[in-house]
């Protein structure tokens, strides 16, 4: 969500500051106003856009990945692609999408709060008159944690219908769709039962968020040429940088992802009575599968972490070139 001022075309309400600004000219505080509103507008269409592609291309994938998660801790192991395999010839192909409705959509929320989260915070902390993209690389760190607690709230109940949708552990419960799930999900513990594993989510979506930004902050950086800005980059160079961030969010807090989705489906394997939170069921695997356990999936996950938000990123920042009136492919 960055938005470059006079570099690239549309000058960011943060970065219009004149000797008007000071004086507290009310045309100008009025012209800013309206440039914030457009630069928030087309970061929600991006970012809405770019989760759309994304959770499209990344969803099959997905599904293996929780399956890999919520398998049996007694049971036989089975691969991702054995599972994928099944999956397929068992329940035919576009059971990999089972359960895509909730996320797809909240992958479009999500997204849209990301990128606007991000973009708002690093505004924010900018001095007046200095573009966002130049504030030190530790502080567009803290603003990508920021991005996290905020997406978090829409995720965790998403991921939780998400979650149990895909599972095919035999001890969790079978739905016939998402409404069915959230249905029940509701009338067995209210609204708040939507929200078993936002710790877990927190834990997650915190520092992963630090790191997704920061990765592609980095390449971003190191393919930004002398002089030039991140419009000039091609969108190959833009598809490495969010290839780069995706792989940089999963290898950090990927042992929460899997305790938040054993919490979600029910498969954490908590005796009757030991109260199903991150503490608990993290102990429980330790104890029950070692620390494989925490990173069961994480090889297919990071793998698809890169082709997804490499597709990811390149939406977004083309969406925001076209909406910019820029050229898509760079100078």
């Amino acid at each position: 969500g960055d938005c470059r001022a006079g570099r690239e075309g549309q000058q960011d309400a943060g970065e219009r500051v004149s000797s008007r600004a000071v004086k507290a000219d009310p045309d100008f505080l009025g012209e800013m106003a309206e440039a914030a509103r457009e630069v928030a507008r087309n970061e929600l269409i991006a970012g809405t856009v770019a989760g759309f592609v994304c959770k499209l291309v990344e969803y099959p994938l997905d599904t293996i990945k929780v399956q890999a998660q919520t398998q049996s801790a007694t049971g036989p192991r089975v691969s991702p692609i054995t599972l994928l395999m099944q999956t397929i010839r068992t329940d035919g192909f576009f059971a990999l999408y089972r359960g895509l409705p909730a996320p797809l959509i909240a992958s479009m929320c999500e997204n849209s709060v990301l990128f606007t989260s991000y973009a708002f915070a690093r505004r924010l902390i900018s001095p007046a008159g200095v573009d966002p993209d130049d504030i030190p690389f530790g502080h567009k760190l803290a603003c990508g944690s920021f991005s996290g607690v905020c997406v978090a709230t829409i995720l965790t109940p998403v991921e939780l219908i998400k979650c149990r949708m895909q599972t095919t552990n035999t001890s969790a419960v079978r739905y016939t769709s998402s409404f069915d799930c959230f249905k029940h999900t509701v009338q067995e513990g209210g609204l708040k039962a939507l929200f078993q594993g936002h710790v877990g989510t927190l834990c997650r979506e915190v520092p992963g968020n630090a790191a997704w930004f920061g990765g592609y902050e980095l390449g971003i950086r190191a393919l930004t040429p002398t002089g030039g800005s991140k419009s000039d980059i091609h969108p190959a160079g833009l598809a490495a940088s969010g290839a780069l961030g995706g792989m940089c969010y999963w290898l950090m807090p990927f042992p929460f992802d899997v305790v938040k989705s054993k919490i979600q489906t029910g498969t954490h394997g908590l005796p009757a009575g030991v109260t199903a939170n991150v503490p608990n069921v993290l102990k429980h695997v330790m104890a029950t599968e070692g620390i494989k356990g925490l990173y069961r999936g994480c090889g297919l996950t990071v793998a698809r972490a890169a082709p997804s938000n490499a597709t990811l990123f390149v939406t977004y920042e083309l969406m925001m070139r076209a909406l910019r009136g820029q050229p898509l492919f760079g100078a």
